[in-house]
């Protein structure tokens, strides 16, 4: 093999919504929990590899929340919670901590400490159907005192809890005092403290590439004009009336770059638009602030280009040529990214790292064979992604695998990894890019942001308050000061994190305070302007709370034909379906998927399973059915192998038995497997994930974060439960 290196550009995009609330603390404490957790971890973990390169975005909106715990004493939801003294607290707010203070991932930040996992089962298991001031009063004050204390010291990061303070946290366990809060209090804000102090030093190193983002992480393309939509989706609903300004897509591009300069002292190369999002009035506009770089999803390169389009294409910059400015736009591969993102955190590490490796060499074997191995330093793979959120289901917050990861990456002959500037110091020439195709990171649309009745309602209450406050600033009678905070209300609700929870493609617990937290910054501009507020924001936006899993049921007996194959097209009428693109998820998005949609069904005798796949699935694909509840049995379905296991954990060992292979993978993946092989009573609520692995790996994993629940049906459910 030669020696010529294949370029490897991470990018880590770190990003929470601004969680400041009318009353002045943070509605939430995701700014801090990722703050101790994650973006100074990331640092730490890459100095001990020198050799590593990474590039980092950081969104100005994010920045100043983190200043603020710095600077100014700030105080989340949680933080206030966890500062009472038990003996204090009323019996509301007990219950709100037992609602929100087990809101971590139970295997890998819950389960691994003793303690905390005592107050989790005390209260999840102990009794099944308990009322709330039941649930209470079965905690002490020392359970409560304890609770506080783990649910923040769970959130710190995995180097940053080698400080010597929280060590002695962590090896007390339990039986935690008020002073002990107060040292978990003075080191958050000390980890909170060095976040932007290291990443300046790093940049300065040169170990990494920081970028930035509009201030307040609009969707560009969208605040400029949004009807620009319709270019991806020509029959999409939009709101009543187009959104185009500009003029705010350009203040809030200023505002960025100002505050990023203010913080460390010179200006970013590079940008990443929000969500990716991406058109070539919002390309245009950002070279006119002189970024050199911006990059979105390959699937935008591949819609650009249409019939020119080759998929070695996306590892190379293209050079996208405005009126009067030009733009460099890097691709991200997003099967690289999601595997990342979505996959790895279910496998063994070392088996991750190889199998990421292994892909990189097939990528670079493609453009030695493709077009020369000087080719090579012209093309650059881009693994871009969340650089936060993913984490907490990784063993060991990620800290294993990326340390691995940057090892193996460090030892590679073949690889190199580069900043995105340094490689275009190294690349004056590239390929031309003279249309580029509207659209974001997810699906190349904006469908996520605009188009559904939510979405559209928000826009326009955006719409009418910006409008409203445009009248008044004319009249000349607001002062100076006031019309800029009011400005201010404005662009945070032009941010992209409210229209992500709104629609049906997102879905979380926080819903209805992510809808408060918009609506308020529209009531704050009226306040502001000491006018009437409008009816219209004190209703929620959001009409129903989405539980994709417990809430969709079957609406009467199936009878399919198992074939593989679509026989008729009523055999699955009456089945839920589960659909992956709009299924709930968190503050990620899965792009690289292979389930398109899940159908659920049963008769009186067997549940019904069908998968319609995204894309061709390959015949190493093994299909599991892993039910957790009432009890733990593992079912796996082997098209290449013609069976069915069963697997039944009993004690510490685990039985294994065959059952009746009725199953057909063709088109779609069809199956059966009845009540009796699930050891199934009437009644009992069943629960489940979809999993499909490949040479005994994990692939994907359905639905990502929770898990399907549907109950045993009677004989005599389509008497009570029938449909037309």
């Amino acid at each position: 093999m030669s020696q010529a290196k294949l370029n490897l550009a991470f990018l880590w995009h770190q990003h929470q919504p601004f969680y400041k609330n009318a009353r002045g603390y943070y509605h939430m404490p995701w700014v801090r929990f990722h703050g101790t957790k994650d973006y100074l971890d990331l640092l730490l973990i890459l100095r001990d590899y020198p050799d590593i390169k990474q590039n980092i975005n950081l969104v100005p909106s994010l920045l100043s929340q983190i200043e603020d715990y710095v600077r100014h004493g700030a105080l989340d939801n949680i933080w206030m919670l966890s500062e009472i003294p038990p003996e204090q607290l009323n019996p509301e707010q007990k219950q709100e901590i037992l609602d929100n203070f087990f809101l971590a991932n139970v295997r890998n930040m819950i389960k691994p400490y003793r303690r905390y996992y005592e107050l989790y089962l005390k209260y999840k298991y102990e009794n099944r159907y308990p009322t709330g001031a039941e649930r209470v009063d079965r905690f002490s004050d020392q359970d409560f005192r304890d609770l506080q204390v783990w649910y923040n010291l769970t959130w710190i990061g995995m180097c940053s809890r080698e400080r010597e303070r929280l060590q002695q946290l962590f090896q007390k366990g339990q039986h935690f005092s008020e002073e002990d809060k107060q040292v978990l209090w003075e080191e958050s804000r000390a980890i909170l403290g060095e976040i932007i102090p290291t990443h300046k030093q790093m940049w300065e190193s040169g170990q990494i590439e920081l970028s930035t983002t509009p201030y307040f992480h609009p969707i560009l393309p969208l605040l400029i004009d949004s009807s620009i939509a319709r270019e991806s989706i020509p029959d999409v609903r939009l709101p009543a009336q187009p959104f185009r300004h500009p003029e705010d897509a350009e203040a809030q591009i200023r505002m960025g770059l100002e505050y990023f300069e203010q913080l460390f002292g010179r200006l970013p190369e590079g940008m990443w638009p929000s969500e990716g999002s991406v058109s070539e009035d919002a390309a245009r506009l950002i070279a006119q602030h002189n970024i050199r770089w911006i990059a979105t999803d390959e699937a935008i390169l591949a819609k650009s280009l249409q019939q020119n389009y080759h998929s070695n294409r996306i590892y190379q910059p293209h050079l996208f040529h405005g009126k009067s400015r030009s733009i460099t736009i890097f691709f991200r591969d997003h099967y690289l990214s999601d595997t990342i993102g979505f996959v790895y955190s279910n496998w063994d590490e070392d088996r991750a790292v190889e199998d990421f490796i292994s892909r990189l060499h097939a990528i670079r074997k493609r453009i030695i064979e493709e077009a020369g191995e000087p080719a090579l330093d012209h093309h650059l793979t881009s693994v871009i992604l969340d650089g936060e959120n993913c984490w907490e289901y990784y063993p060991n917050d990620g800290r294993t695998f990326l340390a691995k990861l940057f090892e193996r990456l460090s030892e590679d002959p073949y690889i190199r990894s580069v900043t995105f500037s340094e490689f275009l110091q190294n690349n004056p020439s590239l390929p031309s890019l003279y249309k580029l195709f509207p659209g974001s990171w997810i699906n190349s649309n904006f469908q996520i942001w605009i188009g559904s009745e939510e979405d559209n309602r928000a826009w326009d209450l955006l719409k009418q308050t910006r409008d409203f406050l445009v009248a008044k600033e004319e009249e000349g009678v607001l002062p100076p000061e006031q019309l800029a905070e009011a400005w201010r209300q404005i662009y945070i609700a032009e941010g992209s994190d409210w229209c992500w929870w709104y629609g049906d493609e997102h879905s979380s617990r926080h819903d209805l305070e992510f809808d408060q937290l918009f609506r308020e910054h529209l009531v704050r501009v009226y306040e502001i302007c000491n006018e009437e507020i409008p009816a219209a924001l004190y209703q929620t936006i959001k009409q129903k709370h989405f539980d994709r899993f417990s809430s969709l049921r079957p609406m009467n007996f199936i009878h399919p034909v198992i074939d593989g194959k679509v026989t008729h097209f009523y055999e699955w009428t009456g089945a839920a379906v589960y659909e992956s693109s709009i299924s709930r998820q968190t503050a990620m998005h899965q792009v690289s998927r292979i389930i398109d949609k899940f159908y659920l069904g049963f008769d009186e005798e067997a549940y019904y399973f069908r998968i319609d796949f995204a894309q061709k699935p390959d015949l190493m694909y093994e299909y599991v059915i892993a039910a957790k509840t009432p009890r733990q049995i593992t079912v796996v379905f082997s098209p290449l192998r013609g069976v069915v296991e069963r697997f039944i954990p009993e004690g510490e060992t685990t039985t294994k038995s065959l059952l009746e292979p009725t199953f057909r993978l063709d088109k779609i993946f069809e199956a059966k497997l009845s009540f009796k092989d699930l050891e199934l009573q009437t009644g009992e609520t069943f629960g489940f994930q979809l999993i499909i692995k490949q040479s005994g790996q994990q692939v994907e994993i359905f639905p990502h974060t929770s898990m399907i629940e549907i109950e045993v049906p009677t004989r005599d459910f389509e008497l009570r439960e029938w449909s037309v």
